[in-house]
């Protein structure tokens, strides 16, 4: 039985998700202030295990499993998140202001790995002034879910002389003629990604777009069995929050196991049409 189980678990099994991750968040603070505690929880959780690495927009991920956002929602632990064994961390959601305090701590700490910031309000101000400090970006449009603040971001990143992905958050319940006009909009612009709120969501937009536009699976997923699922949908990459706050720092490499033998029991299937056999 781990630390977490014995100092966290208890009061994260029944509180409400947002109650549940700022005690958790409080545990991961904790754990960073222990001398070599970063070099240790790095090697303990590992994010690089071969066969999972995957390219995605451009970015190369050693693993498709991130931290979603709603954690670290200030961009104060990203470096420690990451090395419970994600290949990437959403940091917020963030508006301007939230985005300059985290510029300040990304100057003084740079991200081991790759960062995306959800931007919430403030779209074009918050889209600048990160642009330079981390890796993708995800508009967070469930408010509002209208393309209008999209354009300026598009238009503002043609001035800049590294192209970085910008994916758009999905509000969580879209009728389906209004998913299709924002799909339509994201090919014919240079979206890069949809982050999907649900497994239906995952399914519309991948048989919609065949396959065109790489999905974020931000739905709900507190077992590895769950992780697998929103891959086989169509996504591309999973985002974790709930199963980790539920579960502990050891619930990324469970999924890491339960893909790796996903995958080893794929290859290794018999049948006439399993994808063994048809290579």
């Amino acid at each position: 039985m781990g630390l977490y189980s014995i100092l966290v678990r208890p009061f994260v099994r029944n509180a409400d998700i947002e109650k549940a991750s700022r005690y958790a968040l409080r545990y991961f603070e904790m754990i960073e202030r222990v001398p070599l505690g970063r070099p240790i929880s790095r090697w303990l959780h590992n994010n690089r295990p071969a066969g999972l690495q995957r390219e995605v927009f451009g970015l190369n991920f050693y693993n498709p499993i991130g931290l979603g956002a709603g954690l670290d929602i200030h961009g104060e632990l990203y470096n420690d998140l990451n090395n419970l064994g994600f290949s990437f961390v959403e940091i917020g959601p963030m508006n301007a202001d939230g985005i300059r305090r985290t510029i300040r701590r990304i100057q003084e700490d740079p991200q081991n790995d790759i960062l995306a910031a959800c931007i919430q309000e403030d779209f074009q101000t918050a889209f600048t002034l990160a642009y330079d400090f981390c890796d993708f970006f995800v508009i967070d449009i469930s408010a509002n879910p209208s393309t209008d603040v999209l354009d300026p971001l598009l238009d503002a990143r043609l001035a800049e002389e590294v192209y970085k992905p910008i994916v758009v958050k999905l509000p969580k319940v879209l009728p389906t003629s209004e998913l299709k006009d924002l799909l339509d909009f994201s090919q014919m612009n240079g979206i890069d990604g949809i982050e999907a709120c649900s497994l239906e969501q995952i399914q519309q937009t991948s048989a919609y777009t065949a396959g065109r536009l790489p999905i974020i699976a931000n739905c709900t997923i507190e077992t590895p069995e769950q992780a697998a699922e929103a891959l086989k949908a169509g996504a591309s990459l999973v985002e974790v929050r709930d199963g980790l706050v539920r579960n502990g720092p050891q619930f990324v490499s469970s999924i890491q196991k339960h893909l790796l033998n996903l995958a080893k029991n794929e290859r290794n299937d018999p049948r006439p049409d399993s994808p063994a056999a048809q290579e």
